[in-house]
């Protein structure tokens, strides 16, 4: 599991512990009790998934950084390639002539 992974699984447990926690040293009536349950569970949800787009979006962004830095360095490779290669077949071709 990754230091990412971690920290949105300690803030999503912590907010589980609190809310459970509230729910249960509240003197209410069951009904007012299920509401702040329903209410919590919308809060923790909203909290999670606030974390993981987060997440997500910065996974998205190192992906492309990524994925761009591969292309140059291939690119630069067959740069590479091509000019070896001309070279190459410009030595063949002067020493077939000479």
């Amino acid at each position: 599991m990754n230091n990412t992974a971690k920290i949105i699984t300690g803030v999503v447990a912590g907010a589980a512990a609190g809310l459970i926690t509230g729910v249960l040293m509240a003197p209410d009536s069951g009904k007012k009790t299920r509401k702040k349950i329903a209410k919590g569970t919308k809060e923790l949800a909203s909290s999670a998934n606030e974390a993981i787009s987060e997440q997500v979006d910065k996974a998205k962004e190192k992906y492309a950084e990524t994925l761009e830095a591969a292309k140059g360095k291939y690119n630069a490779s067959l740069e590479t390639a091509a000019e070896k290669t001309k070279n190459g077949v410009d030595k063949a071709s002067k020493a077939l002539h000479a």
